[in-house]
């Protein structure tokens, strides 16, 4: 069987601490296993490495939660970092995975074609999320089925953003205080963003795969390693308030008819469904 190579102008990338070769090393097999040539490793922001996040745009209150544990803005700075790096080299779009992804080995043909598939979207994601969601009416780019993201998602360890998009999220993102995930898939006007459907990765967390998978690929230092995961500040309480309120806003918006109509109208509530090579 042939290999995929990378539409000319675009570019695939895995973030990886460079204190964590072992990812690095599972990332390449799984490149390896999509057939899919030309991925290239991104140096992650460090949180533990004094100044890495000297002069980041975390600003407590500005998005959707008050407080950011330390490896949270490192990883939204690696992520950042990716897309200025998309806008300087001149990419029309670029692939990025986190370095915990396990690709189906429709992977490789997905992505090339959806990196050449034009500037019909900003934002394509293509990993599960570990949480039913709201998706409208199927759809197909670049011959790859896809349904728009209605909600914001649990999960971006594998997505697809165009040059413009990588600009709109530069600019959005001058100040923050969202996940990464949150933010990315956030609903707003000229954001057009599409979840991939089937998935064609997924996050070892979540995969029957991370039994044998070694210890340091499937956990996350975001959630494990206590130097980069303290002093969360969940914000004052009028702050919190309103969050709560935005909230219920969205659940009584569903729960009075939209849901309903969306489903109608061919759209899909559930969880996402996975390519047949992956399990969850």
């Amino acid at each position: 069987m042939g290999q995929y190579e990378l539409p000319s102008g675009t570019g695939v990338c895995f973030i990886n601490l460079d204190r964590v070769p072992e990812r690095a090393s599972f990332m390449e097999a799984q490149f390896a296993h999509t057939r899919l040539v030309g991925a290239q490793r991104f140096s992650a922001v460090d949180g533990q490495e004094p100044g890495a996040l000297d002069g980041n745009g975390y600003t407590p209150g500005t998005g959707s939660r008050w407080g950011l544990k330390q490896s949270e803005i490192a990883c939204f700075e690696s992520h950042r970092a990716v897309w200025q790096a998309a806008v300087d080299q001149g990419l029309k779009a670029v692939a990025v995975f986190e370095d915990d992804v396990e690709m189906s080995a429709q992977a490789g043909a997905v992505i090339t074609a959806l990196l050449d598939g034009g500037d019909g979207f900003d934002l394509i994601k293509l990993d599960y999320s570990p949480r039913s969601m709201r998706f409208g009416p199927l759809q197909d780019i670049a011959e790859v089925p896809v349904r728009p993201m209605l909600e914001m998602a649990p999960s971006a360890a594998a997505y697809i953003v165009t040059q413009a998009a990588c600009r709109k999220l530069l600019s959005w993102s001058e100040r923050y205080s969202d996940h990464l995930d949150d933010f990315i898939s956030i609903p707003r006007p000229n954001w057009r963003m599409y979840q991939c459907f089937p998935a064609v990765g997924v996050q070892m967390i979540w995969s029957k795969q991370q039994y044998q998978t070694a210890e340091s690929v499937k956990v996350s230092e975001r959630s494990q390693d206590q130097k980069t995961n303290s002093g969360l500040d969940k914000g004052p309480l009028w702050f919190r308030v309103r969050r709560e309120l935005k909230a219920t806003g969205r659940k009584l918006y569903w729960r009075a008819g939209a849901q309903r109509r969306l489903l109608a109208d061919g759209g899909f509530v559930g969880f996402i469904p996975c390519a047949d090579d992956l399990s969850v």
